[in-house]
């Protein structure tokens, strides 16, 4: 019910926060910011964008891009299909651009594509909490009720400032890697059956491959 109540109901996506190993947020591969960066850090307060920062640490609902972290709420009316639209689906990057060592989450995707996403906004709310195991969900809804605690704070925004300086320099040479290889795609012949190569997923796009394997998945 809180989750639903997100920004008074107002928006295209709501979504929770997700751990497995707190206090170390879970969700990397859809999280999006404001600016749509990925996050700087995997504890709180999370993001690069200074306005996803001051609302978090206000406690209010975030504005991000993309999310899922484990539990979401849609505006469905994209969903439906219409004389003019199919309507909304998850996908993941076409093929020929995957080849080129690129990846995206499907649950990033989906946001990007969404044209209610710019029109009534995609939030976090740090409010709603969910785990994968028990002993997870209890350290992120302590017996005193606040979560994180002052000194986690401390540590956190003092953390996040820190990274958010010493990392400038891979961020930015990942985001030139990658859209270098989008640019390189787009100018590329065109699929088969497609009218043009575009990928409105950029900021989901990461350099990275996924491959299946006995167990599931992994990362290449």
């Amino acid at each position: 019910m809180t989750l639903l109540a997100t920004n008074n109901g107002n928006y295209a996506a709501s979504c929770s926060l997700d751990f497995s190993a707190p206090p170390l947020y879970y969700d990397t591969f859809a999280l999006r910011d404001s600016s749509g960066a990925p996050t700087v850090s995997m504890t709180w307060p999370y993001f690069l964008s200074s306005r996803s920062r001051s609302v978090l640490t206000s406690s209010g609902d975030v504005p991000v891009q993309s999310c899922w972290n484990g539990m979401v709420a849609f505006d469905a009316a994209p969903f439906y299909a219409t004389p003019t639209s199919a309507g909304l689906k998850f996908r993941g990057l076409p093929d020929s651009l995957a080849q080129s060592h690129l990846e995206a989450s499907e649950c990033c995707l989906i946001h990007t594509d969404n044209k209610l996403s710019a029109e009534k906004g995609v939030y976090l709310n740090p409010n709603v909490r969910v785990a994968y195991n028990a002993d997870a969900y209890k350290a992120v809804h302590p017996d005193g009720g606040q979560w994180p605690s002052r000194w986690q704070k401390v540590k956190g925004v003092w953390k996040n400032r820190a990274l958010r300086w010493a990392r400038w320099p891979s961020r930015y040479l990942e985001r030139r890697l990658v859209q270098g290889r989008i640019d390189s795609w787009m100018k590329s012949p065109l699929e088969k059956g497609a009218n043009k190569n575009s990928e409105a997923g950029a900021i989901c796009t990461v350099d990275e491959m996924q491959v299946l394997v006995i167990n599931g998945w992994k990362h290449l």
